[in-house]
């Protein structure tokens, strides 16, 4: 599943596909195909190919290494890379940098939500390095309740909502809560709001996020015996909104379980998968 328009590379070489041992056709990802030149991606923000997965074998000496949420990144000219193998993927920003509104090429779709969320719950999964999430769920929760009750034309789907929940947490997944009151964008996996200094700020993909379509570097895993699909630690699952199917954050992966399907860090390979 490629993304539409320019922004990824779409799969039409052979060598994006392979016949593995279990005599199946299967996709390679990105990180298992042909490197690429350190200044081959586009900048996030742009609409240039991203090309999100991919390997770069070196990084000129100037690129900078910096830690966000305990993960480590390396930058250069405005492309963050993460380490990968003995070499380097390209990567999506992390969560919280932010891009000034006045950049003349910025234009992300507006994101479409299944259900928000206005009651607070705990998920088994939070721990000391998701805590930020769960403080704010809780400030939204209340938020979408006030705004439910004051608008009772406003259909926050609580049945979805719920559902959502109960699977995400049997998963052991966390999910953050999006403001039933504000917008959200959507750009090749990289979810944004505006904050409060009028800049697009890079977000955790919200719970209920309806997307069309998956980045390039999306991966298919099975969770308690069901394929869902993973963008970095974020867990989509197939959905019908009024008879349309589409791709609906679920939840992120944290601890163990994104270790174990981390395939950056922990170095599985294709050939290893099948």
């Amino acid at each position: 599943m490629s993304r539409a328009g320019n922004d990824v590379m779409r799969e039409t070489r052979n060598d994006f596909m392979r016949i593995g041992e279990d005599r199946n056709v299967h996709r390679i990802p990105p990180r298992d195909r042909d490197f690429l030149p350190y200044n081959h991606p586009g900048h996030f923000w742009g609409h240039a190919p991203h090309y999100y997965g991919y390997r770069v074998s070196y990084l000129p000496p100037r690129y900078r290494r910096l830690t966000y949420w305990g993960i480590e990144y390396c930058l250069y000219d405005g492309i963050y890379y993460r380490p990968y193998g003995g070499y380097w993927v390209v990567c999506r920003p992390p969560f919280g940098v932010c891009i000034d509104m006045a950049i003349s090429d910025l234009l992300f779709s507006r994101v479409r939500f299944s259900y928000y969320c206005n009651t607070y719950r705990l998920f088994n999964a939070i721990d000391a390095n998701n805590r930020v999430i769960d403080e704010q769920n809780r400030i939204i929760a209340q938020n979408n309740a006030t705004i439910a009750a004051q608008n009772s034309a406003l259909a926050l789907n609580s049945t979805r909502a719920d559902d959502a929940y109960t699977l995400a947490n049997r998963l052991g997944l966390v999910q953050s809560y999006a403001y039933a009151d504000q917008p959200y964008y959507y750009q090749d996996g990289v979810f944004y709001i505006v904050n409060s200094k009028g800049q697009y700020e890079v977000i955790v993909p919200p719970a209920g996020a309806l997307v069309e379509e998956l980045p390039d570097d999306y991966d298919t895993i099975v969770l308690d015996g069901v394929s869902y699909y993973k963008v970095d630690d974020t867990v989509y699952r197939t959905t019908l909104v009024e008879g349309k199917p589409y791709l609906e954050v679920l939840g992120q992966m944290y601890g163990k379980l994104a270790q174990q399907h981390n395939y950056y860090s922990n170095g599985v390979k294709y050939n290893d998968l099948y």
